[in-house]
């Protein structure tokens, strides 16, 4: 009888590991798709309804954000660093995370940004796909 308990006790553990894993690669395969934006891989990672919200309140919708990433190349992201503490929390298919992020950015205006961002994921046929994104200043 304990034995039965352990391992129903351990079954939601198993998923909880496996679903921040998955989201994790996901995190991984967004700041790839950042720094490297080709339109294959932003289609994939990003959701159809998603809302990009960057630090001075500019929103973009998916194809805005491909269209500046990957097609006139007017956003270029060097760098994408999380930081090691974030808070994760899952509501079925939805995964909310906030995690402080380092961005640094070429081009005309050249900076690095320090960042408290809310990223909001959503788990759908294709995998993990990224449906808003609030960035504040740190």
């Amino acid at each position: 009888m304990k034995l039965l308990f352990l391992l129903l006790m351990a079954v939601p553990l198993v998923a909880a590991d496996k679903r921040e894993a998955e989201i994790n690669a996901a995190m991984a395969q967004l700041a790839d798709a950042l720094k490297k934006p080709e339109v294959a891989s932003l289609e994939k990672v990003l959701g159809d309804q998603l809302v990009y919200t960057h630090s001075n309140g500019r929103i973009e919708t998916k194809k805005e954000v491909i269209d500046a990433l990957a097609v006139k190349k007017s956003t270029v992201y060097a760098a994408v660093d999380y930081g090691a503490e974030k808070q994760l929390a899952f509501y079925g298919n939805t995964a909310v995370i906030r995690q402080d992020t380092t961005v640094k950015l070429l081009g005309a205006d050249p900076r690095t940004l320090k960042l408290s961002i809310l990223y909001v994921w959503v788990k759908g046929k294709g995998g993990w796909q990224l449906a808003g994104r609030q960035a504040t200043r740190l």
